[in-house]
């Protein structure tokens, strides 16, 4: 069974998809799709109806719900219907006073047990198969430190699996030391890695299953998509 990205060719290198109940590193610099990815993600659950629990460090809930209105004009529906929950731990940080019977807040990102609770209490309310988005890892290691961020980890990842989630974690490249970045790659079943090569943009898989190609492809961002454009079979993907 596989989940698909939201992102045509993307899942076309990935074989259909990312395999069910595995975490993936999005690790990328900002600016680049990453946060693309996430979405199209989270939208292609909500439209294969999969519930849909985001953690997030970086931005309000309602920032990134006002985002995700404007990519899929059901999504206040998909809202509605409770398939969507929120982990905000960016409001409280900056003292946004936010509500809403979709989030829960929690005070600060070093409050990981929290972060951890309200996971499955969220799924402990609804069953369902679950798509988590978790954005960002970085944040949690600049307020602590990597060794407890990957103990954390460790206990999340599995957490999520037993619980039968597909997960996406996202983590921004150049902010961390290499031994970091590897000690977290150890946990994931796989990394989406993208990266700018001179003035081309350049995505590569590694693990995540059966895949097409191991090498660095060349894709366009597009306002909110972004396109394959390298070959990754006999000939190319236009």
């Amino acid at each position: 069974m596989l989940a698909k990205t939201g992102i045509d060719r993307l899942d076309e290198l990935l074989k259909g998809g990312i395999p069910i109940k595995s975490n993936v590193l999005v690790y990328a610099p900002p600016f680049i799709g990453k946060e693309i990815i996430l979405k199209r993600f989270a939208l292609s659950g909500l439209q294969e109806g999969e519930k849909i629990i985001f953690v997030l460090t970086d931005k309000s809930f309602a920032d990134l719900r006002e985002e995700m209105k404007k990519l899929d004009d059901k999504y206040e529906e998909y809202e509605n219907k409770g398939m969507i929950r929120y982990i905000d731990v960016y409001s409280p940080s900056v003292e946004l006073k936010e509500e809403s019977k979709w989030a829960i807040f929690v005070d600060s990102p070093i409050n990981r047990e929290r972060i951890a609770s309200s996971i499955i209490q969220i799924q402990r309310e609804s069953a369902g198969n679950y798509r988590l988005i978790f954005d960002s890892l970085s944040t949690l290691i600049v307020y602590s430190d990597a060794k407890a961020v990957f103990r954390f980890l460790q206990v999340l990842s599995g957490m999520c699996k037993r619980m039968g989630a597909t997960s996406m974690f996202s983590m921004t490249r150049g902010m961390h030391e290499e031994i970091e970045v590897q000690t977290i790659k150890h946990l994931m079943d796989g990394v989406i890695e993208l990266r700018e090569e001179g003035a081309r943009l350049q995505l590569r898989v590694q693990g995540c299953g059966e895949v097409i190609s191991r090498h660095w492809i060349d894709y366009v961002l597009e306002e909110d998509e972004i396109r394959l454009t390298g070959a990754f079979r006999m000939g190319r993907v236009a």
